[in-house]
């Protein structure tokens, strides 16, 4: 059974709806009220985290690890109680949280102004007036939240969520009803990949809260990400930690099979379908990791239909082996997929991982198998990327096909976390000095300094042409000849200095 995620708008009858739904179950309930006050009395300031997002946008990057922190403190929870069997989570952005966990069911509920109007009037006793100016600020200050906590900009989307139920002609009873079909459905089931993933999550939120709150790595700028049970801590130089604190706080997590540290300015992030350590590409972003003190985390992405074929593949092949139909009809205790399984290969990524980790480069890596927003979703754990860079990807489609849709994801995730992105063809001509590049540089510096002598040459004949005789012959000539040279020198010298930044490793 999933984990029923409903998300509404203060006085929107999201609350009403969850405690119907427990009647009709009997699954717990936790709201994010409850949430809240148990985050406060372990000492998250959320109270000065939502009034800094709502009044002073520019201290959001200061209070970006109180954020983190809370929304650990949610995840950990979310996970805690439904360790046991299902859950029914109210809040106002719930939808949002437990990314990859496919077994969730996102709830969106949606209800007239007029009514929330009406429950604020009830509720705080406030006159009408004072009542829609009160829904209206809040939900302002919800769309800031959103914005500031999950990148959202607004809640209010339809696509955001499995099923958006509209209170105005349905009942609560019916609406619980709804949810209570839905949740039987095969596609809300969970799966091995999905309790995996579910794992993961709530080890990831439960390393930032264990670190955050000791003493030897409080103070620590650190990124942590947890995929298979492995964390994987990144920390920035010159902090005062290093990984033997880190490896002493986390040694005792539960659940957790093994524990790497990096030090690392920044990550660098590269998707690919597959990888190969050997591979030019891969030597590239290694190199380029080193110019920037970086880490470089490894994501694995494959497109829901090519995990789909070959899960389909791999199912008639079995068939045509003895014991085929003894193992299709084994007993599965009631777990189903609820997306492709990646495949048994693991297409080069442990072998990638293995290098990275004896350059002391790995910041980790893990294997999306879904569609673009189940790749989003990872993506978003990581908040201290500095480039993203896309490798060979949707292999089973045409070169254009392949070139389109690769362009449209860069598009998708440099608009949705504003980092840049690029492709790994480009990163050397982009941030690498090569053969073709000091060639570049031979080309126009030569070019420069054959200007600047011609210039310093005829100084002459060129002021006559600016300025004397030759000028007043030909007034529309000169200003001509000047907008188009200012521009052309400016470009041939800032390519020379750019070159020679790119060659001593200034980016």
């Amino acid at each position: 059974m999933p984990i029923v995620l409903i998300s509404s708008a203060p006085h929107g009858m999201g609350e009403e709806l969850a405690r119907s739904l427990q009647q009709k179950t009997g699954w717990p309930l936790l709201d994010r009220d409850m949430v809240a006050e148990e985050a406060r009395d372990r000492g998250i300031k959320l109270g000065r985290l939502e009034l800094a997002v709502i009044k002073s946008p520019r201290m959001h990057e200061k209070l970006a690890r109180e954020k983190k922190l809370y929304l650990a403190f949610v995840t950990a929870k979310i996970c805690e109680k439904a360790r046991d069997g299902n859950l029914i989570y109210q809040g106002r952005a719930g939808h949002l949280l437990l990314p990859g966990v496919n077994h969730r069911l996102r709830v969106g509920v949606m209800a007239p102004k007029d009514l929330r109007i009406k429950k604020a009037m009830q509720d705080l006793g406030l006159s009408l007036e004072k009542a829609t100016g009160y829904i209206e600020q809040l939900d302002e200050d919800i769309d800031k939240w959103a914005r500031f906590a999950h990148r959202e900009p607004s809640l209010r989307d339809p696509l955001q969520y499995d099923v958006y139920l509209h209170l105005q002609t349905m009942s609560l009873s019916s609406a619980a009803t709804v949810l209570c079909d839905m949740a039987n459905l095969p596609e809300f089931r969970p799966s091995p990949v999905s309790l995996q993933a579910m794992q993961d999550v709530d080890l990831t939120a439960r390393a930032i809260l264990k670190l955050a709150f000791d003493e030897r790595t409080r103070s620590a700028d650190l990124g942590v990400r947890a995929a298979n049970s492995v964390i994987t801590v990144t920390y920035r130089p010159r902090q005062e930690v290093d990984d033997r604190a880190i490896t002493s706080v986390l040694k005792d997590l539960e659940g957790a099979r093994e524990c790497m540290c990096t030090m690392a300015e920044s990550v660098i992030l590269c998707i690919q379908e597959n990888f190969d350590p050997s591979s030019r590409d891969f030597a590239q972003i290694l190199e380029l990791a080193g110019r920037w003190g970086a880490a470089v985390e490894l994501l694995r992405y494959i497109p829901a239909e090519k995990a789909a074929m070959e899960d389909q593949a791999t199912a008639a092949a079995d068939t045509d082996r003895p014991g085929a139909a003894r193992r299709q009809s084994a007993y599965t205790g009631g777990v189903e997929d609820d997306r492709p399984r990646p495949p048994g290969d693991d297409g080069g990524l442990a072998r990638a991982l293995e290098e990275l980790i004896s350059a002391g480069r790995s910041a980790g890596g893990l294997t999306i198998c879904g569609e673009r927003s189940d790749l989003l979703e990872a993506i978003e754990v990581n908040s201290n990327l500095s480039l993203v860079a896309l490798g060979d990807l949707f292999l089973e489609k045409g070169k254009e096909a392949r070139q389109r849709n690769t362009r449209e994801l860069a598009l998708v995730i440099r608009e949705r976390l504003k980092v840049p992105v690029i492709t790994c063809e480009e990163m050397a001509s982009r941030f690498l000095f090569r053969r073709k590049q000091a060639l570049r540089l031979a080309f126009f510096a030569a070019l420069v300094v054959c200007i600047y002598a011609v210039v310093f040459s005829f100084q002459d004949p060129i002021l006559n042409f600016l300025g004397g005789e030759m000028h007043a012959r030909l007034k529309w000539v000169a200003p001509i000849a000047v907008f188009l040279f200012v521009p052309f020198v400016a470009y041939c010298y800032s390519t020379v200095t750019g070159l020679l930044l790119k060659l001593i490793g200034i980016d």
